[in-house]
């Protein structure tokens, strides 16, 4: 009997690190996507600067777009149902995961996450403040919660995290470009 009990409690602590472990990579996803959306906000004095060698988009179309994703990728996720969620391979995705970059003018955004026109400092302001609102929700919604991206396939909460990370490191590149050539 003392046996088991310790075969038990054993698998418990097992569970309880693997379940900690888990959890602790999930905040380190978050936390490195709230880290790239505070640098972004950081270049809002020079979200109007344009430089047409680098990307016919202002600073600012960048910067909104961005929290555009966010916003969007929460609202796919939360409105997925997780009993249709299947993971399945795909090599573009894997590729995209393992070098943490997005390879330049392959894609198009969806109108659902291409800025106005005359991206504001109060839009881009509240657009900052609700994604960063959003970031902290993304870990509390289920794990089998998905989104279908055209290319890189289905994507459960925990890859969505990392998508967006390495989709704003991207945007974040090429805002740097654009603010180093001006």
């Amino acid at each position: 009997m003392k046996n088991r009990i310790h075969i038990i409690l054993i698998s418990m602590a097992g569970i309880l690190l693997l379940s900690s472990a888990a959890s602790m990579e999930s905040d380190k996803r978050n936390y490195n996507l709230k880290v790239k959306l505070n640098e972004v906000a950081s270049y809002i004095a020079l979200r109007d600067t344009i430089n047409l060698e680098v990307s016919e988009a202002s600073v600012a179309w960048h910067m909104d777009h961005i929290y555009l994703m966010v916003d969007q990728l929460h609202k796919a996720l939360k409105y997925s149902d997780e009993s249709n969620y299947k993971a399945e391979p795909n090599k573009t995705r894997d590729y995209v995961f393992t070098s943490n970059t997005l390879p330049r003018g392959r894609v198009t955004a969806p109108e659902s996450v291409r800025p106005a026109e005359n991206v504001t400092i109060n839009t881009l302001k509240a657009h900052y403040n609700e994604a960063l609102a959003t970031v902290e929700k993304l870990p509390m919604l289920a794990e089998k919660k998905h989104f279908n991206h055209p290319i890189l396939g289905t994507m459960n909460r925990d890859e969505t995290i990392k998508f967006l990370t390495i989709h704003t490191e991207h945007h974040l590149k090429i805002i740097r470009e654009i603010l180093n050539y001006k």
